[in-house]
């Protein structure tokens, strides 16, 4: 008996939370009132709209107020989100929109680095050890403990209503949070991008993650790159994105 009322509650649910998700392909269950109904319709609808849209101020621009609506509408009615908690619902988003043919691959891409701002702001990090005394050449340049280095195909960086670029454009950035928890975005040449990657895979002293960027790119003269490096490196730090250096 119980578990028969058990099932019914769980088909009423099921029934009920279909119909709030996609009015339109669901039937509402007979007990509810519609005017109830549609307290809970705009509720659940404007919750998560809100959440996503907050992240994505630029993506709305492009599309426009329609079409993102039409889109959000698709992503409540049909998307399985693994999370309850709504900061992690743009990430969700971004879930719903990579399988999806009739999106284009540069609004996924900027969609993708507007949710980096939030990833960036909510990451949790571990205080660093690093030297009292920054050494870049000798010991290891340390990177802002919250940070992503990014690679997209458009330059997302610079989209916008106005600017539409549908043409490939290799694009490289370092997104890091300073000291004062401010998020910055710094685009970087592909060089560098290297550059950072290497520092942050593999256990070198600024020297010797220059002199393998220089056998890399077979330079021929591999002081020039560690000279050329070593600004590259004391200008990122100047702006907060090196942190320090440790043996």
């Amino acid at each position: 008996m119980l578990e028969k009322q058990k099932l019914g509650f769980q088909q009423y649910q099921t029934q009920f939370t279909a119909c709030i998700r996609n009015p339109t392909q669901n039937k509402k269950p007979p007990q509810v009132k519609s005017s109830r109904l549609a307290v809970y319709k705009k509720a659940v609808f404007n919750n998560i709209v809100g959440s996503v849209s907050i992240c994505f101020p630029v993506c709305q621009a492009l599309i426009g107020k329609r079409k993102w609506q039409r889109l959000m509408r698709e992503f409540v009615a049909n998307y399985a989100a693994g999370s309850p908690i709504f900061r992690e619902i743009p990430e969700q988003f971004l879930s719903f929109l990579k399988p999806l043919e009739n999106v284009p691959t540069y609004f996924k891409q900027l969609a993708h680095y507007e949710w980096v701002e939030l990833a960036i702001t909510m990451q949790q990090t571990e205080t660093i050890a690093k030297s009292e005394k920054t050494n870049l050449l000798h010991e290891k340049p340390m990177l802002a403990a919250a940070h992503m280095l990014l690679e997209y195909d458009y330059p997302v960086h610079q989209l916008s209503a106005k600017f539409k670029q549908k043409h490939l454009q290799k694009t490289t950035l370092l997104v890091f949070r300073n000291a004062i928890f401010e998020v910055k975005f710094i685009e970087l040449n592909p060089i560098t991008y290297r550059l950072l990657q290497i520092i942050n895979q593999q256990e070198l002293t600024g020297e010797q993650a220059l002199t393998k960027l220089a056998n890399e790119i077979e330079h021929p003269s591999v002081n020039t790159i560690i000279q050329f490096g070593m600004d590259i490196l004391t200008n990122l730090e100047s702006q907060q994105a090196i942190i320090g250096s440790r043996p």
